[in-house]
């Protein structure tokens, strides 16, 4: 069994960094108010983007807003307001059947919960794809869990499966 030893420690922004020895955690623990963040820099833009999600009570993911610092290409083009140097958007709460983000290692993305954060590049590989699903983890009843999706042999169709020490392979 594969032990995972972390420290964590506050960076600049105020977020709580983990520094892990050993795999990295495929989870994040949920305040109880059940929201969380994706940070990461748009592809063509090369400017910063947060979005807002909350998690439901029966489990649903919904995105609440994003935050944006230009617009272009992917980002959208009306519904938003600008406060203190941001693009916000003022669409009403989007359920969200399922969240699936290709991880790149340029677009430095992040999840954040309360003041925990997770790089997704460090959880897998450049090109995968990640899925994420609430549900019950170490140490939190409800936590963000990351599943990587492998393909089927021959063309045929995958499926998800818990991130481990072998998806950075």
């Amino acid at each position: 069994m594969n032990r995972v030893v972390c420290r964590a420690f506050p960076s600049l922004l105020g977020v709580l960094v983990a520094a892990c020895a050993g795999p990295a955690p495929s989870f994040l623990c949920l305040p109880q108010d059940g929201r969380f963040e994706l940070h990461y820099l748009h592809s063509v833009e090369r400017s910063p983007v947060v979005e807002h999600y909350r998690v439901g009570p029966d489990g649903a993911l919904w995105l609440e807003g994003m935050r944006f610092r230009s617009l272009g290409w992917g980002l959208p083009a009306d519904g938003f307001v600008r406060r203190h140097g941001w693009f916000e958007t003022t669409f009403p709460p989007r359920r969200i059947p399922a969240l699936v983000l290709r991880v790149s290692r340029l677009a430095h993305q992040q999840l954040r919960a309360g003041r925990h954060a997770l790089a997704l590049s460090d959880v897998a590989r450049d090109g995968a794809a990640l899925q994420l699903a609430v549900g019950p983890a170490r140490h939190c009843p409800r936590a963000l869990l990351l599943r990587i999706h492998r393909a089927g042999p021959r063309g045929r169709a995958g499926s998800w499966w818990p991130v481990t020490a072998r998806s950075m392979i």
